[in-house]
């Protein structure tokens, strides 16, 4: 289970997304089991069945693709109190199509989809919940589409140092550079760049 500090940081992270009375905690907590996993574990793989997501309690970890001829295409990160899963394909009904891997030592905190479906059927505190966290995602997914339409390279690479900063050590530059669209040479450049106007 989760300790109290942790408890009290996810009802706050998950009260910013609507209001949540003791009732609704208390069925919330219930719903979510611990998970540990070590460096290099995943929470998902292609091809397993896509039936739950996590918050990230602490830790960090990294969601990718793979395609045939091996090479990996970053999708996102996600740090503590941020939510994780392959939710496409929770949504479709498939498989699951991507990677989820721990970077780093992590603790989450799992929810099965029909479980939490069961529980809102009665809640309309957790329909309301659950839709603003599927409004979020659409946001973030926007702002992603609009970064790599609209800003350059560089500005993408500042970006995303600007809201990771305590995580960046953990990142392999390579990751970096695949999750903002640009090769490790390019990035390498840009890095100098900014090394060289302090």
């Amino acid at each position: 289970m989760l300790t109290a500090l942790e408890e009290r940081a996810l009802h706050d992270r998950l009260g910013a997304l609507a209001p949540i009375s003791p009732k609704t905690w208390k069925a919330i907590v219930a719903l979510g089991s611990r998970m540990s996993l070590a460096k290099g574990e995943y929470f998902s793989q292609p091809g397993e069945k896509a039936t739950r997501f996590a918050v990230v309690i602490s830790g960090l970890l990294r969601h990718y693709y793979l395609d045939a001829a091996g090479k990996e295409s970053v999708k996102a990160f996600r740090g503590p109190m941020e939510l994780s899963g392959p939710y496409a394909e929770i949504i479709q009904g498939r498989p699951s199509r991507t990677f989820i891997e721990a970077l780093t030592p992590a603790e989450l905190f799992v929810f099965e989809v029909a479980e939490v479906d069961a529980a809102a059927e009665s809640s309309l505190e957790l329909q309301r919940l659950f839709r603003r966290f599927v409004e979020v995602q659409f946001v973030a997914k926007e702002q992603r589409e609009y970064e790599f339409l609209l800003l350059t390279a560089e500005e993408r690479y500042r970006q995303f140092c600007a809201s990771l900063p305590e995580l960046l050590q953990h990142i392999p530059q390579h990751q970096i550079a695949s999750y903002i669209g640009i090769t490790p040479v390019a990035l390498s450049r840009i890095r100098g760049r900014g090394r060289g106007k302090r």
